[in-house]
């Protein structure tokens, strides 16, 4: 895995200088703010086999890549809404060979890509969980967990049953944790649709 990640961050660093993705372009904060975060899921929780996960807002293939090059048997897809984006994120999933991803250009609202919904969606830092709720949660299925990457806030924490309650989730886990040596607080919401 070790490998794989060294060449994602090659990878990323390649594309981002072509097409300017993302700001953090060390290598050092790639791999601390992109990919150790989008890893912390499998601290969290176990992602069983022949299942689907949907990643709502890929933007530059983050949780996605990770995700599906640490757990081959889970079919992931990465949904965002803007050309370039998907098209890096594409690119390398084909240069990094990894099997079970791809990338789709679509909006949360419009994707009609598994009637019966995913396993799991995630969503990282995608803004705040009243907006995020109405956008992704017909894409969880029942019974499937949506999994919300977020800076915590003690505001959010307090709404998060509030409105979760309405879109018939429910919370089932949190997951703290931190980046950068306890410089910024992290966790991760993983709610059951029921």
């Amino acid at each position: 895995m070790e490998k794989q990640r060294k060449e994602l961050i090659d990878e990323f660093i390649t594309i981002n200088s072509q097409i300017n993705l993302s700001a953090i372009r060390d290598p050092e904060g790639i791999r601390i703010k992109h990919i150790q975060d989008s890893l912390e899921i499998n601290k969290a929780l176990k992602l069983l086999p022949r299942t689907t996960l949907c990643d709502v807002g890929t933007g530059w293939g983050f949780p996605l890549l990770p995700i599906a090059m640490s757990n081959p048997e889970v079919e992931c897809i990465g949904i965002d809404a803007t050309r370039k984006k998907v098209d890096a994120i594409n690119k390398m999933i084909s240069t990094l060979k990894i099997p079970n991803a791809k990338a789709i250009r679509t909006r949360a609202e419009d994707f009609k890509g598994q009637a019966t919904g995913f396993d799991y969606v995630t969503a990282r830092s995608l803004g705040y969980i009243d907006k995020i709720l109405p956008r992704v949660n017909r894409l969880v299925r029942k019974g499937g967990l949506l999994i919300l990457y977020k800076q915590y806030t003690e505001e959010e924490e307090k709404d998060i049953d509030t409105f979760a309650k309405k879109y018939r989730l429910v919370l089932v886990k949190k997951h703290s944790y931190t980046l950068f040596e306890w410089d910024i607080e992290r966790v991760i919401y993983m709610l059951k649709k029921i």
